[in-house]
Order: structure tokens, then sequence, then C-alpha cells
């Protein structure tokens, strides 16, 4: 598997609307409901692409034989107060490549470039009962609280989200 960062979403765009209307169909809680239509996964690709080129925000993807089958992503803060931190967002990896080190190996590397950045604190949440979360504890991330209620599911429930954070060196 090969992991590496991306300034721009253009030669991979295909990937990663497929890869995130998958995710979001097979029930991630990534800010969106299913089914998720083409047109919403391509509208949302543009806004990355936006933050990219202003600098806001890193990408990060994984391939397994040229087929893109994860991602994610860095969002700096851009807040004077701030600019020490930076927050995890969109771990998404395809059903059939999960439990096989993608998650890990994108997270260290998303990581390992807000290391480099200057960034000290990382956070990110993740709804209450996902696997992820067994993930960011075993990489080190403190579990810092919960909020319930915070997003509505496929089936229509109010699922709750978990903290977490990370002081890096």
């Amino acid at each position: 598997m090969d992991v590496q960062e991306i300034v721009t979403t253009a030669d991979v765009e295909q990937g990663l609307i497929e890869l995130l209307i998958e995710c979001v169909n097979e029930g991630a809680s990534i800010g969106f409901l299913p089914p998720l239509k083409k047109v919403e996964a391509i509208s949302y690709w543009h806004h990355v692409e936006d933050e990219l080129t202003k600098g806001e925000r890193r990408l990060f993807i994984a391939r397994e034989s040229d087929k893109l089958v994860g991602v994610v992503q860095l969002a700096l803060c851009q807040k004077a107060n701030g600019i020490h931190r930076a927050e995890i967002e969109k771990l998404m990896v395809l059903p059939q490549q999960r439990g096989k080190g993608c998650g890990r190996a994108l997270m260290v590397a998303a990581e390992n470039a807000a290391v480099k950045l200057g960034r000290s604190l990382l956070v990110l949440d993740t709804r209450k009962g996902d696997v992820a979360s067994k993930l960011y504890s075993a990489m080190g991330f403190q579990f810092a609280g919960e909020i319930p209620a915070f997003a509505i599911s496929a089936t229509g429930n109010l699922d709750a989200t978990l903290l977490f954070y990370k002081q890096l060196q």
C-alpha cells in the first residue's frame, strides 16, 4: 500500500468521489446521509480542493495497486490563537480494505505532516460505537468526552460523538 500527500484532487477526483459515496452508503458518519448523490460528492471534493489551494487543509491518500482505497484530511486551524492545532477529518477506508493497516498508515502520514507544520495538538471526533475509536486510542489519542445526540444517523437516530485529542512532540 502506498500512502502519499496530494496537493490537488484533480488526478484522483473520480476515486475520491467513489470512496466518499461508498463509505457514506455503508453508514459512515462523516457529514452526509445515504444515499449520497454523485453531485453532492463532487461539490464536496471541489470545496476540499479550494481549501487545499488556500493552504487550509492537507489531503492524504492510500492506494493499493493504483486503486484509491483510503483518505484522511488534516484541517489546519486558521485562528490566531489556534495555529498550534489541527483537526483530523474524514478518515475513510474502503470496506474491503479495513483491518489491513490502511487507516493507521493514513493517520501516521497526517500526524507526521502536522509535526512538520509545527502543529502540537491534534483533535478529532468520531461517532460513538464506530471501530475507528479503537484505532485512535491505539495511536495515543486521549478520550476527552462525549457529546450526546450530535449527528443524525441513516436510520434517523441521534448518535453521540466521542472527542479525542493528541499532543504531539
